[in-house]
């Protein structure tokens, strides 16, 4: 079992369009605790809301009784680094890639389980950066 655990992007989205979703992860919370919030996370949200009010109101959601955790200077490094050697694959040139280095190295460094529904791109990145990825949502029992 982990202590520190983060939620990637599509987490986020799945719980503010699937009810049943929602319950699961408000389910975790109560579990385990507040998730800690990245950053990269936060901005890939913003990213999709064309509404300034409701991109701040989103913001505050995301960070309302937890620590939001930017990426430190060797996560940036780790992060191109690992783009780097998963290089020559079409994939690794795009925004979400990138941000998935970004967020996997973070992790890695803060010693927290990243929960995603895109395991299979982090299991590559996991290779070069040691992230533990779960799916939706590990059971206090793992």
């Amino acid at each position: 079992m982990f202590s520190l655990y983060v939620a990637d992007t599509n987490i986020y989205v799945g719980a503010a369009n699937d009810a049943a979703f929602l319950e699961q992860f408000e389910g975790f919370v109560r579990e385990h605790g507040a998730l800690l919030v990245s950053t990269v996370v936060v901005a890939e949200v913003v990213i999709g809301i064309p509404d300034a009010a409701q991109r701040a109101e989103a913001v505050e959601a995301l960070s309302s009784g937890t620590q939001l955790v930017a990426p430190t200077t060797d996560d940036w490094l780790n992060a191109g680094e690992v783009t780097a050697r998963l290089g020559g694959e079409a994939v690794t040139k795009s925004r979400s890639f990138w941000n998935d280095t970004l967020i996997a190295a973070q992790c890695s460094r803060l010693g927290a389980a990243l929960i995603t529904r895109n395991a299979r791109d982090f299991q590559r990145i996991r290779r070069h950066t040691g992230v533990e990825v779960v799916t939706p949502f590990p059971s206090r029992t793992r």
